[in-house]
């Protein structure tokens, strides 16, 4: 496989120039913690995760183009896009089965310009859509790798399909979005991974190791490049010796103790995340001096069901309810990003709220009589009755609930709240909830081609990375987030850093950054 220059790289690629607010510069604009120095020139006692080839010697060894670590949507896309370049590439999964936290999304992305976006004629562009994205984060996280997952959108749902996925674009207009771009897999998250890992299934250039567990990379013996990595399979101790390493890990939302440090709020939310994911990867990139970015940042989601174990529908509370606590008290505005709400509720009484909503709510619903068929939904003829049901201060309740009646009539509530419904008026009724997180949003920093960059900004020679071990782009820390944030950077970003990790010898590999005007703007 021969070389490509940078400007190569980026057309191989299809990846756009940006506007003028990221100049052309890396941004890292997330606060880093405190890292170890980088291991060039340590010795083998001295790495926690790490070993050097020589250390390797008498594991059971194998060799290949590209290898890729985690069996995910972004480790997916990965090994397909390699092969698609000619490469061999063998697929790393710890667990038993592929999809990872992929399998369990809704399966939505936001993507502009498609003809799913054109069959309904909805006129739409990137920049709106790069603002959408940036403005939970008060637009503080990286311009670059939102403009390419922007710019990429249309081609990675085209390029998916040609994989075996059917895209639908949804006929709401999502909380968040200023035009419908939202895009649905059918069969959500599922239905995506069954097609792209049926694709993979049927290449004969990619060799799937699943249940085993990479336990680190694999340095050359005298400084810090990346030649591969080791692990467990079976019984034997494997190594597996690659001319690029493409990481694809996952997140730390299945680690307790990474979660403590990083996410404390988040440390009792119902866990709804990828057995897999337990940040092993983000370790090891630590380890090489690679400064973490965005590590307090995760998607949570305010409405799981406490009494079905399943997570319920927020049009609930966007079509008028009101959220209450055991006491019987309002704590926030209820219209807002599933996310960004999660760590409210799990910041009240025991982490456990109630979704109180009116018929006006239930006349919208599709989901509510499978609720009342399964007994989970509490009732109250009055706000006093809906009290007993719940368990909540019978006077509270009713106060709550008066003050919410009053504010319709004024067209915005104490929370500042507009999106108020034509009445509030009983019977009552009401689900118990509490918060959920689905995945992390804080990791390793890449540049727009997907190498792992040290703190100088220098590679890590030899190694690459895409999906939740990576730093996001939904914020500096904390739940904000925007749907389909995840989905697209692990699809994006995995089909990018696959493409480069088979086109590229480590030894020549660039920096490559955004420019304006560097190459002709993705249409």
């Amino acid at each position: 496989m021969g070389n490509l220059t940078r400007r190569d790289l980026l057309k191989g690629l299809a990846i756009g120039s940006v506007t003028a607010a990221s100049a052309g510069a890396l941004v890292a604009c997330a606060p880093a913690q405190k890292q170890p120095e980088g291991n060039a020139r340590k010795s083998a006692g001295e790495l926690m995760y790490a070993k050097r080839k020589g250390d390797v010697a008498s594991m059971t060894q194998s060799e290949t183009d590209v290898l890729v670590i985690g069996g995910g949507g972004a480790g997916i896309c990965a090994a397909l896009s390699a092969a698609e370049q000619g490469a061999q590439v063998v697929l790393c999964e710890k667990t038993s089965v592929l999809g990872g936290a992929t399998m369990l999304s809704s399966g939505k992305i936001p993507a502009v310009g498609t003809k799913q976006q054109a069959g309904m004629g909805e006129t739409d562009s990137v920049e709106a859509c790069v603002i959408d994205i940036m403005r939970p984060s008060n637009y503080s996280v990286r311009p670059d790798l939102v403009y390419t997952v922007t710019e990429q959108s249309r081609d990675i749902v085209e390029w998916t399909e040609s994989h075996g996925a059917v895209w639908n674009i949804d006929a709401a207009l999502y909380y968040g979005q200023t035009a419908h771009r939202m895009h649905t897999t059918e069969n959500a998250g599922k239905g995506l991974t069954d097609a792209l890992i049926a694709s993979m299934g049927g290449n004969q250039a990619i060799k799937q190791m699943l249940s085993c567990e990479i336990q680190g990379l694999v340095l050359d013996d005298e400084g810090e490049v990346v030649i591969g990595a080791y692990g467990k399979s079976g019984k034997d101790q494997v190594a597996i010796i690659a001319k690029n390493t493409v990481l694809a890990s996952s997140g730390f939302a299945n680690n307790p103790g990474m979660l403590a440090q990083y996410c404390p709020e988040a440390v009792d939310a119902f866990k709804r995340v990828a057995p897999g994911a337990t940040g092993e990867g983000i370790l090891w990139a630590q380890e090489l001096g690679v400064e973490l970015q965005n590590m307090g940042s995760y998607q949570g989601h305010a409405f799981h069901g406490v009494d079905n174990d399943e997570t319920l529908e927020q049009a609930m509370a966007n079509n008028g309810g009101i959220i209450v606590n055991q006491e019987g008290n309002r704590f926030m505005s209820e219209y807002g990003g599933y996310s960004e709400l999660s760590p409210h509720i799990l910041a009240q009484t025991d982490r456990i709220a109630y979704l109180c909503f009116t018929d006006v709510q239930v006349a919208k619903s599709l989901k509510f009589p499978g609720w009342d068929k399964a007994g989970i939904v509490k009732k109250g003829a009055t706000a006093t009755e809906l009290a007993a049901a719940i368990g909540a201060d019978a006077a509270t309740l009713e106060k709550t609930i008066s003050e919410y009646q009053a504010a319709l009539g004024k067209g915005e509530d104490k929370f500042n709240r507009s999106h108020l419904p034509a009445s509030f008026d009983g019977p009552y009724y009401a689900l118990k909830i509490t918060g959920e997180i689905r995945h992390t949003q804080g990791g390793m920093p890449t540049d727009v081609a997907g190498h792992v960059l040290r703190a100088d900004r220098s590679l890590v020679q030899g190694l690459y990375a895409a999906g939740g071990c990576t730093e996001g782009f939904s914020c500096r820390g904390g739940a904000a987030y925007m749907s389909g944030n995840g989905l697209i950077q692990a699809l994006v970003f995995g089909k990018i850093a696959g493409a480069a990790a088979a086109t590229e010898d480590k030894e020549s590999a660039q920096l490559v950054e955004w420019k304006k005007g560097s190459i002709d703007a993705y249409q």
